[in-house]
């Protein structure tokens, strides 16, 4: 009698669909440091209403966080004759968002829209109110 046969080696594959993502980063916030202009207003203020709206998609990422400036009903009081800076902390964006507007969504006149805002690699953005 001969050696006794070994079973096969079975080598398994994962379907393309079920493999894992290789980049296992976790998902930032977006930072946005807004300016605003030194003759803007008295006062200023945030709803949390204001999103990051995908352009290409239905997506939103919700303000979550902001420094240096109120939300509504609260005003901030702002110095005359110079600039208010204050930053606004949003929910992460997918990774298939390219370009994006920052609207605040708000019952009255006046809300604030950055449109067209290209997509960064950091995802932290300056802008200025004017």
């Amino acid at each position: 009698m001969g050696m006794p046969a070994s079973p096969p080696v079975i080598v398994p594959r994962l379907r393309p669909e079920l493999r894992p993502e290789t980049d296992l980063r976790p998902a930032e916030p977006v930072i946005v440091h807004i300016r605003c202009a030194p003759n803007y207003a008295p006062s200023i203020r945030i709803w949390q209403s204001t999103f990051l709206l995908d352009r290409d998609s239905a997506h939103t990422s919700a303000l979550v966080d902001w420094k240096g400036i109120t939300s509504y009903p609260e005003w901030t009081w702002i110095r005359w004759g110079s600039p208010h800076p204050f930053t606004l902390i949003f929910e992460p964006l997918p990774r298939s968002v390219r370009v994006f507007d920052l609207q605040e969504i708000i019952p009255e006149p006046r809300g604030w829209h950055f449109l067209g805002i290209a997509r960064k690699a950091q995802d932290v953005y300056h802008l200025d109110l004017p």
